[in-house]
């Protein structure tokens, strides 16, 4: 009797122990497609500093290209723009493994009073389910934006936020001393089928 029940208890054991083969399987298939995607993160490692630029369109929303895809520093340059506020800004990223990284971001600004402020966030850029994402969470708020990874170090972020309404949409480029983004946001009353009234642009340099 108490060979069987050793028996019993040994295999009921080895049971709970042993992978289930359709998880093993899913495990497999998760690691498989996120594989392309394998330490994207990496160049963003460590400090960057410098200022955050945010410009108004001094002609509002007019007719024209909607929501552009295709954006530069040279298209920024074009427009009839006005700096509207700067943010001193601070990130710092390390990456967890292959497929996380976390972060933190500093910023530093000045209100209509004159008052300095300093907001600290937390991040993480995160690629799950062959998906690229990035959750910043604020002082008041979480802001999470999906992305695409275009190669040679270059991001491209997204939101779609109906109430209140958040349309952003900007690209990211680092290399071994800049981190480089320019963008565009719809806001407010703003209208997504006109140009847009919002737009940003910053390059940090690498000091750590």
């Amino acid at each position: 009797m108490r060979t069987i029940l050793f028996l019993i208890v040994t295999f009921l054991i080895a049971g709970c122990n042993s992978q289930d083969p359709k998880q093993e399987n899913e495990t497999g298939k998760q690691e498989s497609v996120n594989s392309k995607y394998a330490n994207i993160f990496k160049p963003l490692d460590g400090t960057w500093e410098g200022k955050f630029y945010i410009y108004e369109d001094t002609l509002g929303q007019k007719e024209g290209t909607a929501q552009p895809k295709e954006i530069s520093y040279e298209l920024l340059q074009s427009l009839p723009l006005k700096l509207k506020s700067v943010i001193e800004a601070k990130h710092i990223y390390k990456s967890e493994n292959s497929y996380l990284q976390n972060g933190k971001i500093i910023d530093t600004y000045v209100d209509t009073g004159g008052k300095k402020h300093e907001a600290i966030s937390t991040a993480i850029n995160k690629i799950e389910n062959g998906k690229i994402s990035c959750v910043v969470n604020k002082p008041k708020e979480t802001v999470i934006h999906q992305g695409e990874y275009l190669g040679s170090n270059t991001f491209v972020w997204h939101r779609n936020v109906k109430n209140p309404k958040r349309i952003e949409y900007f690209r990211e480029t680092v290399d071994s001393l800049h981190y480089k983004i320019i963008g565009w946001g719809y806001y407010g009353n703003d209208d997504p089928n006109l140009t847009s009234r919002t737009w940003f642009y910053a390059d940090y340099l690498k000091t750590d």
